[in-house]
């Protein structure tokens, strides 16, 4: 069964003024995540597979920047 989902004002391209902002709509199912603008029109669309490789990949900056955090911290 499908969910849809409201999130919070985002600003495409990210460079609009504060009240020209829209509320996304993220669309889940069991093979896709959709995010759709104010107009039902399609912004982005990823597969969970998709989905994983990205958070991978955001899980390891993030560790980059931790560990270069500690180092900075054992240098000082």
């Amino acid at each position: 069964m499908p969910t849809y989902l409201k999130t919070g004002i985002y600003q495409p391209p990210f460079s609009k003024l504060e009240e020209e902002a829209e509320q996304a709509v993220v669309y889940i199912d069991e093979n896709v995540i959709q995010v759709l603008n104010a107009e039902d029109d399609l912004v982005i669309q990823f597969t969970y597979e998709e989905l994983r490789g990205i958070m991978a990949v955001m899980a390891a900056e993030q560790e980059k920047s931790h560990l270069y955090i500690q180092a900075r911290t054992k240098l000082n």
